[in-house]
């Protein structure tokens, strides 16, 4: 019997698995040429060619004032980007989404959605590679040793 409604329950747990969002992390790091020093200036050329615009420039970190990329009926998809430089090496580019529904409550959205990733980062990560900044993933891809044996 126990085998019975171990098999069932096994195949919805599956089911239910490869029915589940694909986690996307809110974060890209992208490695900034080796002209440059730590500086966020070409970040800032980018964000404001891709459309965004820059509302704290400052050496440490940069911020983006909010857009509306998606309407869905009872809410819209809100963005807004920081860039802060990691390891003097690197940029990390955060993405801050937020649901904003129309009776004004507000919920962050925890991952990346499909729709939203297609939305927004071909586009982003083309205007930093213009700017010579080259995409280095999450810290685990940018980090990631691979072994030689």
């Amino acid at each position: 019997m126990r085998g019975f409604l171990f098999f069932p329950i096994l195949l919805l747990g599956l089911a239910g698995a490869g029915c589940s969002p694909r986690l996307v992390p809110l974060y890209y790091d992208y490695r900034l040429p080796d002209t440059t020093g730590p500086s966020l200036q070409p970040v800032a050329r980018a964000l404001a060619a891709a459309g965004w615009e820059v509302s704290q420039p400052d050496s440490l970190h940069l911020e983006t004032m909010p857009r509306s990329l998606q309407h869905w009926g009872l809410y819209r998809v809100v963005v807004r980007l920081e860039a802060v430089p990691v390891d003097g090496r690197f940029v990390r580019v955060f993405i801050h989404p937020y649901r904003h529904y129309i009776t004004g409550r507000r919920s962050k959205i925890p991952y990346l959605p499909a729709g939203l990733r297609a939305t927004l980062l071909p586009r982003l990560h083309a205007a930093l590679e213009a700017e010579g900044l080259e995409p280095a993933g999450t810290a685990f891809q940018r980090d990631h040793v691979r072994p030689s044996w």
